[in-house]
């Protein structure tokens, strides 16, 4: 089966029931924050339908060397680790357990299609909703495509106090001892200060960066993914650069607007 993308190859369809069958703790995590289930109404879950990319290394470690993500296989034992100790207080910046070695196959995808509604919408065919969300090194025979998302942080709270915003770098799926664990590697934002702007009623969020500049990266279970994220620059008062391209946008800005604007159910969930 060919992806809608052109550019993408040949690959598997899956579809993430089948990829979750033997999975039974869904989880995200920050640094300072606790583990919640997904358990936002935005549709029963999120569902996905996963196109496996060939021709990528099926080893964490010939992955990380292919994708130059040196941190991959730690990340990934870390994430192992705490789907199997819900109560593991590991973070990305911890040591990898040493009782944990991935030595299964892994999957990369470069998209997932997530089906939801919106909180008041009435559930049904009429009611659902569809988008992909990708990650491309080239969409469309073009430049780089990495989407972003809202992940849960905990369903107590409302609107987007109760969110993360990320961007996701890679979806893939790591087997460990017969269960199947699909996740992303996503690039946090933090939200700058407790309440939305006054001005434009929006929340904004800044890149969080390790102390040497980079993106501060987490694996994350994929059922924590709620849908796809909207950011917008927060613009200066200089002009842009003539040669500015959107797929620079993420990367350009210091801070951005996250946007509830961007659909129905975005203003829903994200106010």
């Amino acid at each position: 089966m060919k992806n809608s993308d052109d550019n993408e190859p040949e690959s598997e369809d899956l579809e993430l029931d089948h990829l979750m069958r033997a999975v039974t703790k869904k989880t995200t995590r920050r640094r300072e924050g606790e583990v919640h289930r997904n358990k936002r109404a935005c549709g029963p879950l999120l569902r996905a339908h996963l196109l496996r990319l060939a021709r990528l290394p099926r080893s964490i470690h010939a992955l990380a060397e292919h994708l130059h993500i040196p941190n991959l296989p730690a990340l990934a034992t870390i994430f192992i680790h705490n789907q199997l100790n819900p109560n593991a207080t590991l973070d990305a910046h911890d040591p990898p357990p040493a009782n944990i070695s991935l030595t299964g196959p892994v999957s990369v995808f470069p998209s997932a299609t997530a089906t939801f509604y919106a909180p008041s919408d009435f559930s049904g065919i009429s009611g659902m909703h569809r988008e992909r969300i990708r990650t491309a090194a080239s969409w469309r025979s073009g430049p780089s495509r990495y989407d972003c998302v809202f992940a849960e942080k905990d369903h107590t709270l409302p609107g987007f106090r109760g969110l993360h915003a990320a961007r996701v770098r890679l979806f893939l799926s790591i087997n460990f001892r017969g269960a199947v664990y699909p996740c992303a590697l996503v690039e946090w934002f933090t939200p700058i200060g407790e309440t939305p702007d006054d001005l434009t009623g929006l929340w904004m969020v800044e890149p969080d960066l390790e102390p040497d500049g980079t993106p501060s990266r987490e694996l994350i279970h994929l059922d924590t993914v709620v849908r796809g994220a909207h950011l917008v620059g927060v613009y200066g008062s200089t002009l842009l650069p003539r040669g500015l391209q959107f797929s620079d946008s993420l990367d350009a800005f210091k801070a951005f607007y996250v946007n509830k604007y961007a659909d129905h159910h975005a203003h829903e969930v994200a106010f």
